[in-house]
């Protein structure tokens, strides 16, 4: 997980204007977005039902290193997770693709698939920052298109065109497999966004190392719905979430023929 320095919306539009408001706000001080008075609650989960067996380790192990985020089967050969965990954390060059696993339900001991990557797609102009800010949030999300279709039921994205039923009161669900709980999926189970800056959302979604690439989950009428993903950790009460708005588009094109694509 990186660790930022730095330091709600009706319609679409009301959602840019908001981005635009607290994106002035945060410029000026760091106290703009202030820190919520009590911590949401954080549940350990032990349970195989939907949709934990589809939330899973993206692991990299190298020479003499390893590493792990967290991931989200959307579609039967995609995963979503941050782009950071797509490169090496201390040289910032891009992970072997044949290094990276993708470990699906882990469960203590056990795990629902290990599936293998065919290659590795991240935003054009991506560059991992040891220290990023709040304006080099906004595009950091990577997908791991798979060897083969898995079995599991993806978590789907949330639609762009449900942008405008967002709002303040909107509650979240943050999922991740923290480093202080790597073999459990953890979930903050009721947060919500504070404020947006840079295309980004601030929330009051605790989080940790191991977490990064983890989804923001929303219950809908149609069910549980990937509404961003955790990008990075603000400070022990607020993270930096991607919003489903900059990423869904790249993920609707998503192949291992595009020209932006690491392969085996």
């Amino acid at each position: 997980m990186r660790f930022l320095k730095l330091a709600c919306p009706l319609k679409q539009s009301k959602l840019l204007l908001w981005a635009s408001i607290m994106t002035a706000a945060l410029l000026i001080a760091t106290t703009s977005v202030s820190a919520p008075a009590a911590d949401p609650e954080l549940k350990v989960i032990d349970s195989t039902d939907f949709p934990w067996r589809s939330i899973g380790r993206v692991n990299f192990a190298g020479y003499r290193t390893t590493s792990m985020c967290t991931g989200t089967l959307v579609a039967p050969k995609v995963v979503l997770t941050a782009a950071h965990c797509l490169y090496h954390a201390r040289t910032r060059k891009p992970l072997p693709v044949e290094d990276v696993l993708f470990i699906a339900g882990v469960r203590r001991d056990e795990y629902a698939a290990r599936l293998e990557a065919d290659c590795i797609l991240t935003p054009e102009g991506f560059v991992p920052e040891q220290r990023p800010k709040i304006r080099d949030i906004h595009n950091d999300f990577g997908l791991i298109i798979l060897k083969e279709k898995s079995a599991l039921p993806p978590v789907l994205p949330l639609e762009t065109d449900k942008a405008g039923q967002l709002s303040k009161a909107t509650r979240f669900q943050a999922v991740g497999y923290r480093r202080s709980r790597r073999f459990l999926p953890t979930v903050v189970t009721s947060c919500k966004i504070l404020g947006a800056a840079h295309k980004s959302w601030v929330t009051d979604c605790a989080t940790e190392n191991g977490a990064s690439g983890g989804p923001l989950l929303l219950q809908t009428p149609d069910g549980l719905r990937v509404a961003g993903l955790t990008s990075a950790k603000i400070d022990d009460q607020r993270s930096a979430i991607v919003p489903f708005l900059e990423w869904r588009t790249f993920l609707e094109n998503a192949s291992c023929t595009s020209g932006a694509a690491r392969s085996n």
